[in-house]
């Protein structure tokens, strides 16, 4: 945990539509607001300030654009042809600011590969150490690299009852131990092509991951409201 004196948190704002806003849980109002182009759209119903824009500005509207950055808002633009997205883009600036927790914000799209995309820059290596968490359709999600955390790995708290999954990032991951699930991992291997760690649940309101080799996602969905597969 980081030490409050020290704490700089942050939020990052990605596009897409979100449903249902209670469903993100609360959200830091002290918290450093990076907004990943139309991201900007989910700052006022959020209750949120946007202290910078980030990104082609393909797809936020213009004139929101224009008067936020009249009111003070940076805007930091990029060329269209560039090699990252704009939500890596975002992160990025986040972490070069000192951030020491990320709570990143993404509604559904219809680009599927701006929805993998979102998961794969979690593992930025910007990020490490970092506390990073993505809500997204209902769930958090949180990632866990062996390289990082081998032996404190990742502690969560949620409710008894939750979904649980487990799944690998980028190849098998290796030593896998779970404590506070109802199905329980210990030193286990979690295939990249395999279904098995997905669908759990919590047995408790704290739950501990580790892993000694790999990378995870873990997410975490209200069990009261959505059935397991």
């Amino acid at each position: 945990m980081n030490d409050d004196t020290n704490e700089r948190p942050f939020v990052v704002l990605l596009g897409g539509e979100i449903a249902d806003l209670a469903e993100l849980g609360a959200v830091r109002r002290d918290a450093t607001v990076v907004a990943a182009d139309s991201g900007l759209h989910l700052a006022a119903p959020l209750g949120l300030n946007v202290a910078t824009v980030v990104g082609d500005m393909d797809s936020v509207n213009p004139t929101a654009l224009a008067a936020v950055e009249a009111l003070g808002t940076e805007v930091l633009r990029f060329s269209p042809d560039k090699d990252a997205s704009d939500a890596e883009l975002a992160l990025r600036h986040a972490a070069a600011l000192g951030a020491t927790s990320l709570v990143v914000i993404a509604g559904r799209s219809n680009r599927l590969d701006h929805e993998l995309g979102n998961l794969a820059v979690l593992f930025l290596p910007e990020l490490r150490r970092i506390h990073v968490e993505l809500r997204v359709a209902g769930a958090r999600v949180f990632r866990i690299d062996a390289h990082e955390q081998p032996d404190t790995g990742l502690q969560f708290s949620c409710k008894t009852g939750d979904i649980v999954g487990l799944m690998p990032f980028g190849g098998d991951a290796h030593g896998v131990t779970t404590s506070g699930l109802q199905w329980a991992l210990s030193n286990d291997t979690l295939a990249v092509n395999s279904s098995r760690g997905i669908s759990n649940r919590a047995t408790r309101d704290d739950v501990v991951v580790t892993l000694q080799h790999g990378r995870l996602l873990v997410t975490v969905t209200d069990g009261a409201t959505h059935a397991t597969a």
